[in-house]
């Protein structure tokens, strides 16, 4: 009693964990340095270099991208045995998910009873749903199935659940009280699943774009050549779902398909949340790693019983804990033996694996930061006053390994690219079209909305929030779910075309499509309420203001289109080089490797970090398959301009930096004047409310 709660893992098995991601991190971080010296040589040459015409004609939004805070009560299924309890939820604006055990408690600052990130998180809201993604975890025979039909999931019927299903990671079990409410709350939780998982991907700075492309490249020397979602989340959770993926292939080997039972037990094996948890450690024995011995890793349940009903399962259900024990070839290595425990301890054996590789690979990241940050200073110093310099040792280096590798890098574009280029990008191209085409409506039926109240409202309080409405629809999950679902219809097809090529990041595909409908939205509703305050005054009538409002619908939605069709381009150009650029790479791997060494010498002899024999061969490849990817746009496109270069202005979301100048200037503020990430103001002051009235 009032005890600090056990681990699931004792020291030993920590102390493996803790080997493997320092293994992790030992392999990684060369690839990480590399790439940062990359990244700054990029960086200088793009400062350095022409600028490019202006592409933006909306102006920046300074508002970050956030999750609106969402509360609410909610049934929580946890305990032993598992039963429903009544919570206060909290959904807070950086996308983490805390419980409290009533409403005065969360009000009155108390200690939630639990919480998370929701990276990695996948909503379920239909029992149909989530049997079906157990069904995928852990397989049952056909005769199974069938007696399964009729067997509720759980005793006591909800008919408003929401399921969180994360890979690595227990599963979540909450219940609503009406579909209303179960609506709200699954669009709020995709919102946060979203935003936490793209917080890399929307970051312009040169560390974050070298993480991104370390992580491919490790990943590449481990043989993995495809996009999977791996890059979502944070840069200790990117690194955290590397080394859980690692593990996965011999869990699915060795313990999945034992996996059985009623689906009911198979969903309490995967959904228990806390309450009996704390009452004592789990009796597991470490074997000590042998030296060259496979990597082994998560732990996920094995059901040595069937129950028939939830009381039996309550009473008499034992979980026994299957660990990947090796096959005998592959010698001792550290494994947790078969366990008894109460049911769902699986879960919690989950996240405290989960957890401790995310800890450690929290704490690895924070030792490098020094050394990051002292490695940045020290290439922009060497770096920035040879840049002529280096640039020309690249192409010259370039020059020469170019002609080595044409031949089989034309014979691979002809014989496995070329063919289904053009099926992949009119996909992409549909598919940000029908999201923009929804931003569009949306935004000009909300600029209409505004000018209809102005022209009746006799309140200008009333206005206010209208206009605060108004500023708030980009942030609004309700609104913006017409514009996000037209990039969730594709998938399924999309995914059809794609794995073939091995790339299985759809899901990533689906997040950027959906970040750039909401940056779009939020960059138009700025540009919106900045003119309007350049044309609104006290001198202006009911029926003036709106006047003035309809021209400014109409320069706003003409901005709009010239960005939304750059934003389709980029957004099409980048996923088409995602998707095709690490296939390509896998092909010549072979072909390509005498030459590449041959090389090495001469790259070495320049003296850079930022210029690798890797790195300058996949600039060749990339700028080879960009001209296949231009030439295909203007073909699907028409003679519009496709040269836009992949880090114009709708790769740069949120830049509370890149202000539209002239909009600065006439609003009379400093660029990158400090704005509020919490809520949406109103931009421009209204006029009294009696110069509204007729």
């Amino acid at each position: 009693m009032g005890g600090r709660p056990s681990s699931p893992l004792d020291k030993r098995q920590q102390q493996h964990l803790r080997g493997q991601v320092d293994t992790l991190l030992r392999n990684f971080l060369p690839c990480y340095r590399e790439q940062l010296a990359a990244s700054v040589l990029q960086q200088i040459s793009r400062e350095l270099g022409p600028r490019e015409p202006a592409g933006c004609q909306l102006m920046r939004s300074k508002k970050l991208p956030r999750v609106r805070e969402h509360r609410g009560p909610l049934t929580q299924l946890g305990g032993h045995p598992p039963r429903w309890q009544p919570i206060f939820c909290v959904l807070r604006g950086d996308g983490r998910l805390e419980w409290f055990s009533h409403r005065e408690e969360y009000e009155n600052g108390g200690h939630p009873l639990g919480s998370t990130t929701l990276t990695g998180y996948t909503v379920l809201t239909s029992q149909r749903e989530y049997l079906h993604l157990l069904d995928t975890l852990c397989p049952v025979s056909s005769g199974e199935h069938t007696q399964e039909e009729s067997d509720p999931l759980l005793e006591m019927p909800v008919n408003f659940p929401l399921f969180l299903q994360h890979p690595f990671r227990r599963h979540l079990c909450f219940s609503a009280a009406t579909g209303e409410a179960q609506r709200a709350w699954r669009l709020a939780l995709q919102g946060g699943i979203r935003l936490r998982g793209t917080v890399l991907q929307r970051s312009q700075a040169p560390a974050a774009r070298a993480f991104l492309d370390a992580v491919r490249l490790y990943r590449q020397h481990q043989g993995h050549f495809g996009d999977d979602d791996v890059t979502l989340g944070s840069d200790a959770e990117v690194l955290t779902g590397v080394l859980m993926r690692k593990l996965l292939p011999a869990l699915r080997a060795q313990t999945l398909p034992g996996l059985r039972g009623a689906r009911r037990n198979r969903a309490w094996a995967w959904t228990e949340v806390g309450a009996g948890s704390r009452r004592g450690g789990l009796d597991t024995r470490g074997v000590a790693e042998a030296d060259g011995g496979p990597t082994r890793g998560p732990i996920f349940p094995l059901l040595s019983s069937v129950p028939e009903t939830l009381s039996a399962v309550s009473l008499r259900l034992r979980l026994g804990l299957s660990v990947l024990a090796p096959p005998p070839h592959h010698g001792s290595v550290l494994r947790l033996w078969p366990v008894w425990g109460p049911l769902g301890r699986a879960g919690q054996l989950l996240d405290a694996v989960h957890a401790a590789v995310l800890a450690e690979a929290s704490a690895g990241l924070r030792a490098f930061q020094p050394e990051k940050d002292e490695l940045l200073a020290v290439l922009e110093k060497t770096i920035r006053p040879d840049v002529d310099q280096i640039l020309r040792q690249r192409e010259r280096l370039a020059g020469r390994l170019r002609v080595e590798v044409q031949r089989p890098l034309e014979s691979c574009l002809h014989g496995k690219v070329d063919t289904q280029l053009s099926l992949v990008t009119q996909k992409l191209l549909s598919t940000m079209g029908a999201v923009l085409s929804a931003v569009q409506t949306l935004l000009a039926q909300g600029m209409d909305r505004l000018s209809g109240h102005l022209r009746g409202s006799s309140s200008g309080t009333q206005l206010r929030k209208e206009v605060y409405s108004f500023g708030e629809m980009p942030w609004d999950p309700e609104l913006m779910q017409t514009c996000y679902r037209e990039a969730e219809r594709s998938q399924g097809r999309l995914r059809q075309l794609v794995v073939p090529f091995g790339f299985f990041g759809t899901r990533s595909l689906m997040f950027g499509a959906q970040d750039l409908a909401q940056q779009l939205m939020a960059d138009a509703v700025a540009t919106f309420l900045q003119l309007a305050d350049q044309c609104l005054t006290t001198a202006l009538d009911c029926t003036q203001a709106a006047q003035q409002l309809e021209k400014v619908r109409g320069r706003v939605l003409k901005k709009f289109q010239s960005d939304s069709g750059s934003v389709q381009r980029n957004f099409t150009r980048g996923w088409l080089l995602s998707i095709f650029l690490p296939f390509v790479l896998h092909q010549l791997e072979g072909s390509c490797t005498v030459e590449l060494l041959e090389f090495e010498g001469d790259v070495l002899a320049v003296g850079s970090p930022a210029l690798t024999v890797k790195g300058i061969y996949k600039d060749i490849v990339q700028g080879v398959l960009l001209q296949r990817i231009d030439g295909e746009l203007k073909r699907a496109l028409g003679a519009r301009d496709v040269s836009c270069i992949l880090d114009g202005c709708s790769e740069a979301p949120w830049d509370q930096t890149a202000v539209d100048e002239e909009a600065e200037a006439q609003r009379g503020t400093r660029p990158g004047q400090p704005a509020s990430g919490t809520e949406v103001q109103p931009l421009f002051p209204l006029p009294p409310p009696r110069t509204f009235c007729s």
